[in-house]
């Protein structure tokens, strides 16, 4: 059965099959972690092995004999390096963790070793680097109920283990979403879509108002308001959606404008949390769902997204 734990350990120390190396994208010997790894290995042969390789680019991974290591393979990773969040790092870190593991399963390698990857010399903070790395192992785990894997995070700072820890507990614990909330999205997701992506659709509906009687299309708006009621008969519209909203310190301007990069960034509850302030924004007069959330495509987007959690 496949598993994600941290252990206070040096990475070199891990007997699993394969380790992880946080390295560069020239593959040379570098510091921290990176150093590590060479030296126990032996930094003749691993220096050998990666110039033969050559270069790795940021998002992606290669692989060598783990030489002196207790690990039969080293997986040198590429993650990127800090520059604010927006330059696509979230997106590159993820990518890091999923093609390592990738490696893994072509290499039927059932147990491997992460270090916190970013989050030293590359400047990538300690809680965002943990949401990235805990999100992109389990959703590989979701995606590949067949095969079994054994994941370690190794970690030596102990305030560090601690926040992996949080996190750990907060996005594992997340994934239980109720069947109810996967049929709503599922029977809806076409719905959200035609009305977003049609001009002319988009374009009458973004006209809506809750103050004047509806001029057309009044199938599709019976069709909205049953969407609507059931959204909360089926627990779409979580009571505590506020509460998680704080918690995650989440902006009024990205739960407005939801985009797939920040979506990235959430828990699946709280997505559902954003779907939730989407509906009682509307409850609340406060914005038009039809009009702010489905025209617009917030909810196509929404939806889409906790679907793909859930796969």
């Amino acid at each position: 059965m496949s598993s994600i734990e941290i252990k206070k350990i040096g990475i070199t120390k891990l007997d699993t099959e394969a380790v992880v190396n946080a390295a560069n994208t020239g593959l040379w010997e570098g510091g921290g972690v990176c150093g590590f790894i060479f030296r126990d290995a032996g930094s003749k042969e691993m220096t050998a092995a990666c110039q033969k390789i050559g270069h790795c680019d940021e998002g992606s991974a290669v692989i060598t004999p783990g030489f002196n290591l207790p690990a039969k393979y080293v997986i040198h990773a590429v993650g990127p390096r800090w520059a604010g969040g927006e330059h696509n790092e979230p997106k590159l870190l993820y990518s890091a963790y999923k093609q390592s593991l990738l490696l893994a399963k072509e290499n039927n390698l059932h147990s491997i070793g992460f270090p916190l990857i970013s989050a030293g010399i590359f400047g990538y903070p300690v809680d965002k680097a943990w949401r990235k790395a805990i999100r992109a192992c389990n959703d590989f785990i979701q995606k590949n109920p067949e095969y079994d894997i054994k994941i370690i995070f190794a970690v030596l700072d102990d305030k560090i283990l601690a926040t992996g820890e949080e996190t750990l507990k907060d996005i594992i614990g997340d994934e239980k979403i109720e069947e109810s909330v996967i049929r709503w999205c599922q029977k809806y997701s076409v719905l959200f879509h035609s009305i977003s992506e049609d001009d002319e659709l988009r374009t009458f509906f973004e006209k809506h108002s809750v103050y004047q009687p509806n001029k057309g299309h009044h199938g599709l708006y019976d069709i909205l308001e049953t969407c609507f009621h059931e959204a909360y008969d089926s627990n779409v519209v979580i009571t505590d959606y506020g509460q998680v909203i704080e918690d995650g310190k989440l902006l009024d301007r990205d739960l407005a404008q939801p985009t797939k990069e920040w979506l990235y960034t959430l828990t699946a509850k709280q997505i559902l949390a954003v779907i939730a302030w989407h509906f009682r924004r509307d409850h609340f007069s406060e914005g038009s769902w039809i009009a702010d959330s489905v025209a617009d495509g917030h909810m196509a987007v929404l939806v889409d997204e906790l679907l793909d959690r859930c796969r």
